[in-house]
């Protein structure tokens, strides 16, 4: 199998991953919709902001974690589910890095645009690109660095009753 069709297969598994997550087949008419889960019988579809994913409309740049790095971004939840485990959005940066401690939810992360580099504590770096994305599993420790022409990225997080940890 060639590197090519190993990345597609893996683009297509993370793809599919977070359609399931999200439980909605996404198309061309995003409508701007920021919910939270109700606990009726029939629950809205979350449809994420089309202009969002491509940068647009996501305010205005401030410090990310002053405390564990020198990050300036920005993004929006899309979404949390009734019990705040699951949570959903976007998030861009500007380059920097920030570094992970034991970190106490899971996450997966899909790279719209430019680069994140991702480097374990005592390891090499793994860089991901424009259309890659990866999951931290709780407890990994290292440094996220943001590439010289920033990032934006889509993110889902289970959380486990942390919201904000």
């Amino acid at each position: 199998m060639t590197q090519t069709n190993s990345r597609k297969i893996g683009l297509l598994t993370l793809w599919s991953i977070f359609m399931l997550v999200l439980g909605n087949n996404i198309d061309s008419d995003f409508v701007a919709t920021k919910s939270f889960a109700s606990s009726g019988q029939n629950p809205e579809i979350v449809r994420l902001d089309n202009t969002q994913l491509a940068g647009q409309n996501l305010g205005d740049f401030s410090p990310y974690l002053p405390d564990r790095g020198d990050l300036v971004a920005r993004g929006d939840d899309f979404y949390y589910s009734q019990d705040e485990n699951l949570g959903i959005g976007i998030w861009e940066s500007k380059p920097g890095s920030m570094t992970y401690t034991n970190l106490q939810y899971d996450e997966l992360m899909l790279v719209l645009e430019g680069q994140l580099i991702m480097t374990p504590i005592n390891d090499q770096p793994q860089y991901f690109n424009q259309g890659e994305g990866f999951v931290l599993p709780m407890g990994w420790s290292g440094t996220l660095a943001v590439g010289e022409n920033g990032v934006r990225k889509i993110w889902v997080s289970y959380m486990g009753g942390i919201k904000g940890e």
